[in-house]
């Protein structure tokens, strides 16, 4: 009698005694996947089940895998599978394989649907699926290289185990990298040598039979780097080409397997467009030396890249060179895939290369991200978004695309690997699905709830602003009751750890931010008693009130905590969230331990012209500009308006052709960015960007002298191409004049109109910094004000700050 009960709601049938019948001629492949499923069952369970090739005599449970004997209308197509139970004599679970792969994605959804828990092995006593996927490409990219958050301190035997997981999600392509890319060879974790990583992986997924792809960017070779500004004329010369023709014959004739190989029109690498697609051709014969059936792909992804650049690349792939199978849509394209669709021939394929690793400064940011957010957690945090990414998937599945493959730069986008494996696998697959298999599979069926409720929950805490969310507190006492009931093994669990990291983070985060708003209020209700405390006096204890940041910290126990969480992950997978103790490549690169405590109000700004204002001869020359450029300096006076776009009533002003639903990648929509370095003492070095050069020039206008800016300048408003920026306001005096004051900075390619009119001068390269332009009343007789910044030649959009009407 086969022993049942229900688990998680499910009825259940306990398979402990099972073994495991496959056919004395099954084929070498198929052999791995059933093997995978014997060491997989045996990690979670402590239970080996046996590997019989006759069926057991007696009665006892058995997993039946077969490949797929019948066609017909009810079989699974390429890739495809089916799972059956039979409960007659004895209790048989039948996987059925179309082919290699099909084996292998049955075994992973079955381990998905098991419940394994020490000497206990269960399975829904009831199962039927026919499933066949839905693209025919479904992968990741895993470059071990030393600019990633993990994968350059990881072994072989965590890649191995890595490429396992996601394929029994129904990933079957693995991108790769050189060993020379738009970063150094190796790196202080990076302990093999970069070939051999990429010789293993290619190893790996042939035992699995996945797809190895190589991202291979034109960046030039250890000796003879070429940057991506570089010169055409160099990288195109015999000798430089050889160089390069040589690299590529090397490693390509060192790989086991190379299925495809992608080239990134930019981002990193520079060529010409003519040039590239030429280059490209003499690779194409490079690798097809090696490897015959070999792909080549490219894409039109550049910073900025001109129209002239564009035309000739789509011109050299109208002509469907003989070597081109396809065009990849990436991160800062100009094109939305409708319209790349429509640019590239049909018998061209077209594959997407998500950005599913960053939060900021991207493909798909998250959408009016909190500024405080945006500069602790920066660029590369863990970042769950698994409602966001089934979304953004679905968005554009019906694009006559052939499936996608994601940009990855480490552990930190684990949850989203596995959710968009899952809608590749089949778009209608409930996000919710995806992430109870995940919690089963990867942490115990007794967390599968909590931890599928929780990464929904860790993504809703980005919703609004911070400072008024319910969810963040309620997202820590959730993670927080799993903590306390996880054994040592969930404890260690690097997936359960990333989570409980982000929940504690957040949370500190939000009553930092709290904290540090109202020792800030205080601190300006004492400068506006200088005229009777004296203003040294004045800034002395408002700069002792705003040090209470230090003096007074609160919650620090939630701060350990994350440290302790933070040194664990790297212990048991690599993961570099500080610069000095993990030795991660930057702050954006997934060291956003490093911003935890990063100043959530203008304190820096504050004890900067403090020291300035200090040094001032006279007692009325440091009340005026205590009062001028600190106190007032965002009053708008009587009748005026101020906006700081971070603010929510002051983005609700914005104009937003298209929702987030309906532009996730903001092609065609303006959005807000964040720039969080600009806070950091960078502004004092020597660097000669025109950004950095005028925002130093606006802080001396402020304050000679000055070098921090103040908080409202980390978040501005943008566009990142064509789109127009359209600011509205109402009710204004029409009989009234007003000066229009702007910070923030767009270049001559970028005009503004008021009202319909240019305010700006063409001439001029830059504008914006605390520029001002009046209004008459002749120019809002309705007592209605539009500003439009215009991107005339759908390049680089503005930065806009802060925006003051100010009444005269």
């Amino acid at each position: 009698m086969n022993q049942q009960q229900v688990c998680n709601g499910v009825q259940v049938t306990d398979i402990s005694s099972a073994s495991i019948y496959i056919s004395a001629s099954m084929p070498a492949r198929g052999r791995t996947a059933v093997n995978i499923l014997v060491e997989e069952i045996e990690k979670r369970t402590g239970i080996r089940l046996p590997v019989l090739d006759t069926p057991p005599a007696d009665t006892r449970p058995v997993i039946a895998v077969h490949y797929l004997t019948e066609q017909g209308q009810n079989a699974p197509g390429p890739e495809g599978f089916r799972i059956s139970t039979e409960s007659r004599e004895r209790f048989t679970i039948t996987v059925e394989g179309a082919d290699d792969r099909g084996v292998l994605y049955g075994v992973g959804k079955l381990l998905r649907l098991m419940y394994m828990t020490e000497s206990h092995l269960q399975a829904p006593s009831s199962i039927s699926l026919c499933e066949t996927p839905h693209f025919p490409l479904r992968g990741h990219q895993l470059g071990y290289r030393p600019k990633t958050n993990a994968y350059d301190a990881w072994t072989p035997e965590i890649y191995s185990q890595y490429i396992r997981e996601l394929a029994l999600f129904g990933a079957n392509s693995i991108e790769i990298m050189p060993p020379i890319t738009d970063d150094d060879r190796t790196g202080p974790l990076m302990i093999y040598d970069p070939l051999f990583m990429m010789q293993h992986v290619s190893e790996v997924c042939d035992s699995m039979d996945l797809d190895v792809w190589i991202w291979y960017p034109n960046m030039g070779s250890e000796d003879n780097w070429y940057p991506a500004s570089g010169n055409d004329e160099e990288f195109m010369k015999p000798d430089y080409l050889k160089l390069q023709l040589d690299e590529r014959d090397e490693i390509f004739g060192s790989m086991k397997r190379v299925d495809h190989v992608f080239v990134p029109g930019g981002d990193p690498g520079a060529l010409g467009a003519q040039d590239l697609f030429d280059f490209m051709a003499m690779q194409a014969e490079v690798l097809h030396k090696h490897h015959p059936h070999a792909q080549l792909w490219v894409s039109p992804q550049a910073f900025n890249p001109t129209d002239e650049w564009l035309n000739v690349f789509f011109e050299n792939v109208r002509k469907e060179p003989e070597w081109l199978s396809g065009v990849v849509f990436g991160p800062w394209e100009k094109h939305s895939l409708p319209e790349l669709r429509q640019l590239v021939p049909e018998r061209i394929a077209i594959r997407s290369y998500p950005d599913i690793t960053h939060s900021l400064s991207c493909q798909y940011p998250v959408p009016n991200w909190d500024t405080a957010f945006a500069m602790t957690l920066s660029r590369e945090c863990i970042n769950p978004r698994p409602v966001a990414q089934k979304h953004i998937h679905n968005s554009t599945k019906d694009d006559g695309i052939v499936g996608s493959l994601s940009y990855s730069e480490g552990i930190n986008d684990d949850v989203n690997k596995f959710v968009w494996s899952g809608q590749d696998w089949n778009p209608e697959t409930p996000v919710l699905d995806t992430l109870k298999e995940f919690a089963r599979l990867f942490i115990g069926p007794q967390f599968e709830a909590g931890v599928s409720q929780g990464l929904l929950a860790l993504e809703r805490n980005f919703d609004g602003p911070i400072a008024t969310s319910h969810q963040i507190p309620v997202t820590l006492q959730q993670w927080k009751a799993m903590e306390a009931i996880a054994d040592e093994k969930v404890q260690n669990n690097y997936r359960f750890e990333q989570g409980l990291l982000r929940a504690y983070y957040d949370a500190y985060i939000q009553r930092r931010w709290i904290h540090e708003a109202e020792l800030e209020s205080k601190a300006r209700d004492i400068l506006a008693q200088a005229p009777s405390l004296g203003t040294l006096q004045a800034m002395e204890l408002a700069e002792e009130m705003l040090d209470k940041k230090e003096t007074e910290p609160v919650c620090a126990e939630y701060k350990l905590k994350c440290d302790d969480l933070a040194d664990r992950l790297f212990e048991h997978i690599g993961a570099q969230l500080t610069v000095e103790r993990h030795k991660a490549i930057g702050v954006i690169r997934g060291a956003f331990m490093d911003g935890i405590d990063l100043p959530l109000n203008d304190m820096a700004f504050l004890k900067d012209a403090f020291a300035i204002i200090r040094q001032l001869p006279t007692e009325q020359e440091r009340l005026n500009a205590l009062n001028d450029k600190i106190i007032h300096r965002t009053n708008p006076g009587i009748g005026g308006i101020y906006d700081n776009f971070a603010l929510n009533h002051s983005i609700s002003r914005v104009e937003h052709i298209h929702s987030w639903a309906d532009d996730p990648g903001y092609l065609k929509t303006p959005l807000l960015r964040h720039n969080p370095a600009i806070l950091q003492k960078a502004l004092a070095t020597s660097s000669t960007s025109t950004y950095t050069r005028l925002i130093k020039e606006t802080l001396d206008r402020i304050l000679p002298g000055l070098s921090s800016p103040p908080l409202a300048w980390v978040t501005y408003l943008n566009s990142y191409y064509s789109a127009p920026i359209k600011v509205t306001y109402t009710d204004l005096d029409p009989y009234a004049s007003y000066v229009v004051k702007v910070m923030g900075l767009w270049g001559g390619r970028v005009r503004m109109l008021v009202n319909g009119k240019y305010a700006d001068d063409t001439d001029v390269k830059y504008r914006g910094l605390l520029d001002e332009y009046p209004i008459t009343p002749d120019q809002i007789p309705d007592g209605r004000l539009e500003i439009v910044w215009v991107n005339e030649e759908s390049g680089v959009g503005p930065y806009i700050n802060e925006l003051w009407i100010i009444k005269q």
